[in-house]
């Protein structure tokens, strides 16, 4: 899907360079197309007493969730870069008209792509309702279909589940019993409550929280990390009288992070990492912070590379400074949780150090219940309750709420409480010995490749990212290969890669991964020219990348959910 959406830009960028050559040219001035926006950045930089004025019309528009575009692009140079970019975009004659046509273009292709597996399509509520017979014929239908292009094994991440039907069926069987159950109702439903509840306790439990586990069950990873950082800034407004609060994230932090400072008007400050160990530099995150600081962040593992950050070297770090210290274990931590278990030393990343204020995991991925269920812990109830909403004064009666959602189904608190409890620690730790092994193997069968390089050098846990060692070979040609044998893998940028997540279902194929992987390099190899620009992939993440302004891009690929919303 974010393919098809990062072909807007390609188109966008092209365009616009092209309208900008013209126009010098239909000026007598002669030019290389390629480099436009720089020498247009260079003459601005000749008049950059401009500057001033230009802060007095708010440009370029303060960004919370791309607050690091200035920082990578290197300072004034880079606002004036921006700048002129977004100048050409919004001022170009007849630019807007055409940018919109480029965009139905673009979308087209992936519009078709969902069409052709939507069928039967439904546009107005039936008027005497669907017979079961029909609806069973549809679910058999969608089921199956769904599970074809999922359940393969060669999907990185996603179903985290092994290969076990009668595990499924019988989370199924516990679950539907509480499809119409409510949490918000907890006196109506003091069983959804009580699950509910132990699970936050079951899970705080396994993070150092043996007396009191302090937490909220959430939908998932991405709204336990928005609770913490709005537990954060209205702790900072509280205890601190910080109006314009900023939290210091490892570069490689989840998208999350970013989308927690747009919603809640955080400004994200973004930490370098380190160019061999790909964890957070902890020179530049100490930097990063001042007196609006209200907490940093550090993940374990993080999503792009499977790198853990020092979290003993930022919890001291938050104590002394008096601030928070939130850890992201939403990826591994029902795997990193039992690494002792099995003898293997990771450090310290819990409760168990002074310093961390709260954790994020969860339950849904490697602890194996239903999408979705997520838990974020706190050090403190004080520190928690900035995370819940209460209003007293409402007319329809007191109203408080712990998570985002008011009203929401039990079916996540329950199929947690049941693989949980029917799970047990023996085989989570029997689990995570196959994860661990399948990780480490992976990379050593990746360092066999002269190709190639593992990004970084840690404590590989769940995630393995690699980039090319070579100029001929193009990475995301070898994605595009990959793909055409059925695998499901991620693309990393800056630098550029593949990453792939390591589940129960996909351990037991590594060695075909391997193997595709070495097929891929000899078909680039043997047909260099083919493949020189990395396909579809290469030339869009070409493209978001060489796009001075960060903001532009990030909007133009939200376009692909317009088609994703749509029949």
């Amino acid at each position: 899907m974010i393919d098809y959406s990062l072909q807007i830009l390609n188109d966008y960028y092209a365009f616009l360079k092209g309208q900008v050559y013209l126009q010098l040219k239909n000026n007598g001035i002669q030019i290389q197309e390629w480099d436009i926006i720089d020498i247009l950045s260079i003459y601005s930089i000749i008049v950059f007493v401009i500057y001033f004025l230009l802060k007095l019309f708010k440009c370029p528009r303060k960004s919370y969730n791309q607050s690091n575009v200035i920082t990578k692009y290197q300072g004034f140079a880079a606002y004036l870069k921006s700048y002129v970019f977004l100048t050409l975009v919004k001022y170009l004659p007849g630019l807007n008209s055409y940018i919109e046509k480029q965009k139905d273009k673009s979308l087209k292709g992936f519009a078709d792509s969902i069409a052709k597996i939507t069928q039967k399509k439904t546009f107005k509520l039936p008027d005497n309702g669907m017979t079961q017979e029909r609806v069973q014929e549809r679910l058999s239908e969608w089921t199956q279909r769904d599970r074809a292009l999922s359940y393969t094994g060669k999907v990185s991440g996603t179903i985290y589940i092994g290969n076990d039907n009668k595990f499924e069926t019988n989370v199924q069987e516990f679950t539907k019993s509480f499809i119409y159950s409510n949490q918000m109702h907890f006196d109506l439903f003091p069983a959804v409550r009580q699950m509910e509840a132990e699970v936050i306790k079951m899970t705080g439990d396994l993070f150092g929280q043996d007396k009191e586990s302090i937490g909220i069950l959430t939908s998932g990873g991405t709204e336990s990390i928005l609770l913490a950082m709005l537990a954060y800034r209205n702790w900072g407004r509280e205890q601190r009288s910080i109006s314009n609060p900023n939290i210091v994230i490892p570069e490689t932090a989840h998208a999350a992070f970013y989308k927690a400072g747009e919603y809640f008007q955080i400004e994200m400050r973004i930490a370098n990492i380190d160019k061999k160990t790909f964890q957070v530099d902890i020179a530049d995150l100490k930097s990063k912070i001042d007196g609006n600081t209200v907490a940093i962040v550090g993940s374990f593992p993080n999503y792009p590379h499977g790198i853990c950050d020092p979290i003993e070297q930022l919890a001291a770090i938050a104590k002394r400074k008096k601030i928070g210290l939130h850890v992201d274990c939403c990826l591994g931590g029902f795997v990193v949780v039992f690494a002792k278990d099995l003898g293997i030393d990771l450090g310290k990343y819990d409760f168990g150090i002074d310093g961390v204020t709260s954790i994020s995991v969860d339950q849904h991925k490697y602890g194996l219940a239903p999408k979705g269920v997520s838990t974020v812990l706190f050090k403190s109830p004080q520190l928690r309750s900035y995370a819940f909403f209460g209003i007293a004064t409402w007319s329809g009666g007191a109203y408080v709420s712990p998570s985002l959602s008011g009203s929401k189904t039990g079916v996540g608190a329950v199929g947690a409480w049941y693989v949980m409890q029917t799970t047990g620690k023996k085989r989570y730790v029997e689990n995570s010995k196959v994860i661990f092994e399948s990780t480490q193997n992976l990379v050593k069968y990746l360092k066999d490749i002269p190709e190639l390089e593992v990004i970084g050098n840690p404590k590989q846990i769940c995630v393995v990212a690699f980039l090319s060692k070579q100029k001929w070979l193009n990475i995301y040609s070898v994605q595009s290969i990959l793909s055409e044998k059925g695998w499901v893998v991620g693309s990393t940028q800056q630098p550029a890669g593949i990453h792939i997540t390591i589940t129960l279902q996909n351990a037991p194929l590594l060695k075909e991964f391997i193997k595709d992987i070495k097929h891929a390099i000899e078909e680039i190899k043997a047909n260099p020219k083919q493949y020189k620009k990395g396909g579809e992939m290469g030339a869009l993440y070409g493209t978001t990348q060489a796009i001075p302004d960060g903001e532009f891009a990030s909007d133009a690929i939200k376009s692909f959910l317009n088609i994703v919303l749509k029949v």
